[in-house]
């Protein structure tokens, strides 16, 4: 796919709301068309590097509250770039450059933000859009 189509590929999948993997050789310039097509529709990104994550990073931070109930129990906290698809108010693309080279449970966390549209009772605002990038 020529850059130009890959980039009208982009802008049809973010207008709509779907979820969207770009294969490609390291260096092609992958994030720099998703970059274009964001700023084509004025949309927010956020560029995410799984690669070098931890599962927590998608998952939020395990942290332990007094139930309704009296008892402790766990509860995950979204921190850092997660509590950000959480809460936008606006057209958010976010962009996981280099998913595949990512561990498996990063990518297992990953996945459940792009298919479920939630983690750990936390949804996804609607406003947030997925693009992935791998080798």
């Amino acid at each position: 796919m020529r850059p130009s189509e890959l980039k009208n590929a982009l802008v049809f999948s973010l207008e709509n709301n779907f979820p969207l993997l770009i294969k490609g050789q390291p260096g092609i310039g992958k994030s720099e068309i998703v970059i274009q097509a964001c700023e084509k529709l004025g949309y927010e990104y956020l560029i995410m590097h799984p690669v070098v994550s931890d599962p927590t990073d998608f998952k939020g931070m395990p942290w332990v509250v007094i139930g309704k109930n009296g008892e402790n129990e766990a509860v995950f906290i979204p921190i850092g770039d997660l509590k950000k698809l959480l809460t936008a108010t606006k057209p958010l693309v976010v962009f996981l450059d280099d998913l595949g080279q990512a561990t498996p449970a990063v990518q297992s966390a990953v996945m459940q933000l792009i298919l479920a549209r939630q983690i750990n009772g936390h949804k996804i605002s609607e406003h947030v859009r997925f693009v992935a990038a791998t080798n």
